[in-house]
């Protein structure tokens, strides 16, 4: 039996019983990311429009790697 067969990759990307598998890590980070900017105190509105940008750019990035992940098929 090889070492990464189907169900220990599908266990990797998706996790298995308690653990958080790599999508629900990077599911995780984004959730942080949001948060993160929606805690900061940011008094001047050009520098929130700038961090705004910025953590949209980083969460859609992040959606990106998960849709490629997620398009990985395993045999």
């Amino acid at each position: 039996m090889a070492l990464y067969d189907y169900n220990f990759c599908r266990g990797l990307v998706n996790g298995k019983g308690w653990e958080r598998g790599i999508v629900q890590q990077l599911q995780d980070a984004q959730h942080a990311i949001k948060k993160n900017f929606a805690d900061m105190d940011l008094e001047n509105a050009s520098v929130g429009e700038e961090m705004e940008t910025v953590v949209n750019e980083m969460v859609s990035e992040l959606d990106r790697l998960i849709a490629d992940i997620q398009s990985v098929h395993f045999r």
